[in-house]
């Protein structure tokens, strides 16, 4: 295997064009009739699990993967430990790699606790001598106590993954892969993985890292992965990727505000999708511009304008602006009447136009969508009101989690 660039040390880890193709057969006779007749007829349909998967990781680098159920992080890590046979591309890794995979990945039930530390350790590239030289240490990270001599099979789930972590973090490996072994046992165990974890990191350890717990990813991982139906989405900054990744779970991806305001006009000639009465209609309803785009990051003030023509005199409008998260959470929902700020009376044909902000917001990260409804004075009755078509997004820079990035302070004391 040749580098472009052998001047520089090579990854420690580098994925070229992977692909993962499986073969899906509708009826069992099926596998045998392609066996015989495969020649003259197919009797199977492709299902591609990873299609032209491409990244590296340097030495000492921590890299997350996101995706949802079924995006092929599973089949990934399979391939790059080894246990299952690539379609096309190809995987290089530069060192020893120690992997924990799905529970129980590697470990014979029917072996005792301390036999497993022997095979698995065999398995890994450690002689005798190195196994007995770790085995205390292993033993101590594991906590199995007296189970450490029983069959494995009598194990909770927690002493499974207790005894994989320990094993796989004691043999020095260059490259550990570790997928949702952490979302098992109670946090005492977690903090202690987690300082093992960062022990391995000071020692220049390369992590693969795949989790649903997106703040974990965002704190420890210097780049982030994100899969999505077999291709990589997104490859970067984890804060932002696992942002996306979220706003995406929360509704998939949102259209662009341009997209919103560029759709074709409606053959009634309206431009604004809306619920429209006898007394009016919205003529305008979108945001105003912030330097070309439609992401916002908290304390932005987010501005919205909107028109509302008359169809008859109106003698008093009440504007009310709901503002959505995409998983349909409403979190806004708010009047002009609570600001005490009002409109005069408008005639038949006449507009009323007005700005509306989102003073220094504190929507937390994700993908918002915003309407706006017009309302008689005492909102009993509703003149216009547009559908949920203005979209904007709001993402931070560093790692948050909540729904609001509250105005907080912080006062320490001696």
């Amino acid at each position: 295997m040749s580098f472009d660039n052998p001047a520089v040390d090579p990854p420690l880890l580098e994925v070229r064009g992977l692909s993962k193709v499986y073969r899906i057969f509708d009826r069992p006779g099926d596998r045998l009739k392609q066996i015989l007749f495969g020649g003259f007829k197919r009797y199977y349909r492709d299902y591609t699990a990873l299609e032209d998967i491409s990244f590296s990781i340097a030495k000492g680098e921590t890299v997350g993967i996101v995706g949802r159920n079924g995006a092929g992080k599973s089949t990934l890590l399979q391939i790059l430990t080894g246990t299952l046979q690539e379609t096309a591309g190809e995987v290089v890794v530069n060192g020893r790699v120690a992997a924990l995979l799905e529970l129980g990945s590697g470990i014979n039930p029917e072996l005792t606790g301390r036999e497993n530390v022997r095979l698995l350790a065999a398995i890994l590239g450690l002689d005798d001598a190195e196994t007995r030289d770790r085995m205390p240490a292993i033993l101590a990270f594991a906590e199995l106590g007296e189970f450490i001599d029983q069959p494995v099979k009598s194990y909770s789930s927690g002493m499974y993954v207790r005894l994989a972590f320990s094993i796989a973090t004691c043999v020095d490996p260059d490259l550990l892969i570790v997928d949702e072994a952490l979302s098992v046992g109670d946090v005492a165990f977690r903090n202690k993985c987690m300082r093992r974890i960062n022990e391995l990191r000071a020692k220049n350890v390369s992590i693969l890292f795949v989790s649903h717990d997106l703040s974990t990813l965002q704190m420890i991982c210097d780049r982030a992965i994100w899969l999505n139906d077999g291709r990589v989405k997104a490859i970067g900054n984890p804060v932002q990727i696992t942002q996306d990744f979220h706003a995406f779970m929360l509704g998939g991806d949102a259209p662009s505000v341009e997209a919103t305001e560029s759709r074709p006009l409606t053959p009634t000639g309206r431009s604004v999708p809306q619920q429209i009465t006898e007394h009016g209609e919205f003529t305008v309803f979108r945001l105003r511009r912030h330097g070309g785009g439609a992401e916002f990051s908290p304390g932005d003030d987010i501005a919205f304008e909107f028109a509302l023509k008359a169809a008859e005199n109106i003698d008093g409008i009440i504007f009310g602006l709901s503002v959505y998260r995409r998983d349909g959470d409403w979190i806004i929902g708010q009047t002009n009447k609570e600001s005490k700020v009002s409109w005069p009376p408008i005639r038949e044909n006449e507009t009323a136009k007005g700005i509306v902000i989102l003073k220094s917001t504190v929507l937390g990260p994700g993908e918002y969508i915003a309407a706006i409804a017009a309302y008689s004075n005492d909102l009993s009755l509703l003149y216009a009101m547009t559908e949920l078509n203005v979209y904007f997004s709001i993402r931070t820079a560093y790692p948050t989690w909540g729904r609001l990035i509250h105005p907080i302070v912080w006062e320490p004391h001696g």
